[in-house]
């Protein structure tokens, strides 16, 4: 039965990683544009002050974030080649496998990651607070950081086995 048990977990730590890869992967893909269009609402909803103000904010935030998604990815990816070279050597031993999954610890790291991603958007999107202009024109990035907290708490579920399969 423990061999069973090894393989549920290295099935569900498998798909954890590929879809944290693809997630990050997405988001890199799709930041450059939202920002282009936050910048298009910018210009033509607020105050020239208020305009090179966010414009400059929005600029730091962008280089920030796609340098920290990088990171995530980087460190997901090695932990991928990790996983895959531990499968490849610890195969025929299940306990060594096991154990070696758990050392791991792909959801706490990945979880890391994804939080530090989450607080950059928390820090940016909470100078908006006090202007509802503002507010809407940064919508896209609340979307991010709701689907980053949803990836976290998926991660926590699935390899908490919240999930039966």
């Amino acid at each position: 039965m423990r061999k069973l048990e090894v393989l549920k977990s290295l099935l569900v730590q498998d798909r954890l990683i590929k879809f944290n890869l693809d997630l990050l992967e997405g988001l890199l893909r799709e930041i450059r544009a939202d920002i282009e269009e936050i910048k298009i609402l910018v210009e033509s909803c607020l105050e020239e002050e208020e305009r090179e103000s966010l414009l400059k904010t929005l600029a730091d935030f962008e280089a920030n974030f796609k340098n920290l998604i990088v990171q995530a990815l980087d460190y997901i990816y090695d932990l991928y080649e990790l996983f895959n070279f531990d499968i490849t050597f610890l195969s025929n031993i299940p306990e060594e496998l096991g154990r070696e999954i758990e050392r791991l610890d792909a959801v706490n790291g990945i979880n890391k990651n994804l939080e530090t991603l989450a607080k950059v958007l928390e820090d940016i999107l909470n100078l908006a607070d006090w202007d509802e202009r503002i507010k809407v024109i940064l919508t896209p990035l609340r979307v991010y950081r709701e689907v980053l907290e949803h990836g976290m708490a998926f991660n926590q579920k699935l390899a908490g086995g919240a999930y039966v399969f």
